[in-house]
């Protein structure tokens, strides 16, 4: 579920009116920052070896859930993203 959403946010990001649309009014209404998806995005293509652009082509659904069930299991979802991060920064010293 969580990257039906990312695919669908991301598709919706090339959008001129991509606030009126399904995943960008669900990010609105939990009130979380754009960059915060991002976050979670690159972690799934450092996690899978993939380009930033494949997240594109992930599902076509055009009406997704939101995949987190709580604020907190977001939080935490997002900590983990960011941590993978730091972990392949570190690597690549």
């Amino acid at each position: 579920m969580e990257l039906e959403y990312l695919s669908a946010w991301a598709r919706e990001e090339w959008e001129p009116d991509c606030y009126q649309r399904p995943a960008h009014r669900l990010q609105l209404s939990h009130a979380v920052r754009g960059g915060h998806l991002i976050d979670l995005i690159k972690a799934w293509t450092e996690a899978e070896g993939k380009r930033d652009r494949e997240i594109l082509e992930v599902s076509a659904n055009p009406n997704p859930a939101w995949p987190w069930s709580s604020d907190e299991e977001f939080s935490t979802r997002l900590s983990e993203a960011r941590e993978l991060a730091t972990v392949k920064v570190g690597q690549k010293r």
